[in-house]
């Protein structure tokens, strides 16, 4: 006879963002490096502007939020759409040359919180899906092994083969996908986890670092969890998160069940 908890872990789905909640990726760094950069010139780009303004958001998004924001369109005499579509993809392409650089070397590091709930939530049968705006975050989940899982958390509970990867966990990739936002993207990543779900998945939670992420959850009314990473906390809130974590491992899979219930 199934528990009552098995009973709900079929009627909830996971949506993990993965950049700044699952790995610890080298993005806010490689946005960094090329807008300071010639032509960009960009001195200063703190971390709380790429929380607010960058994290979260599709590529292009984030660029131009850069470029707009930081004044270098005005700056580079860029004054039609035409130009600035000029400029914003070639600060792109910068950007991601360098970050492929950067994920092939191995510059990234796990969050050891978010890789103990996403196997516990595997030990239970709850289906999740990856759901980053980043066209980068599926190469780093497929260069995690399950050997460097076990290192990082001392045990995968039985759930991994050894030829797995940290995508293996993941029933469903949606990672990179050209959607106009993320609220399409993670109401896609919903869709398809119901459909693997045999339909019996009614409530969703979203895993997310940032307000612009918390935003597009809640609009699709779902449970949102801030993960408190870089900003803050207030923000998360203000986003409309239910509640904000800086460490994962708090969070009791048990009690969310039964209140999303």
């Amino acid at each position: 006879m199934l528990r009552k908890v098995d009973v709900l872990a079929n009627k909830v789905g996971f949506i993990w963002d993965i950049d700044g909640v699952v790995v610890d990726s080298p993005h806010e760094g490689a946005w960094r490096i090329t807008a300071m950069k010639e032509p960009w010139c960009v001195s200063e780009l703190s971390s709380d502007f790429y929380f607010h303004y960058v994290a979260s958001r599709p590529r292009y998004a984030g660029g131009h939020n850069i470029l707009q924001l930081k004044g270098a369109y005005k700056r580079l005499g860029a004054a039609t759409e035409g130009e600035k579509e000029a400029l914003l993809e070639k600060f792109c392409a910068e950007k991601q040359k360098l970050i492929v650089n950067l994920i092939k070397a191995g510059q990234f590091k796990l969050y050891s919180d978010a890789i103990t709930l996403l196997l516990r939530a595997k030990s239970m049968g709850i289906k999740q899906a990856a759901a980053s705006a980043s066209k980068n975050a599926c190469d780093m989940l497929t260069r995690v092994s399950r050997t460097s899982i076990v290192e990082e958390v001392g045990e995968d509970l039985g759930i991994l083969a050894e030829n797995d990867t940290l995508l293996s966990i993941f029933e469903l990739d949606a990672c990179g996908l050209d959607f106009d936002s993320k609220s399409n993207m993670i109401k896609f990543a919903a869709e398809c986890l119901n459909t693997l779900g045999d339909g019996d998945i009614k409530r969703y939670v979203v895993f997310e670092d940032a307000p612009s992420g918390i935003e597009a959850a809640k609009s699709l009314g779902y449970y949102a969890i801030g993960v408190l990473r870089i900003g803050h906390e207030d923000a998360l809130y203000q986003a409309g998160a239910n509640v904000v974590v800086s460490d994962l491992r708090i969070v009791k899979i048990e009690e969310l069940l039964k209140l999303l219930a």
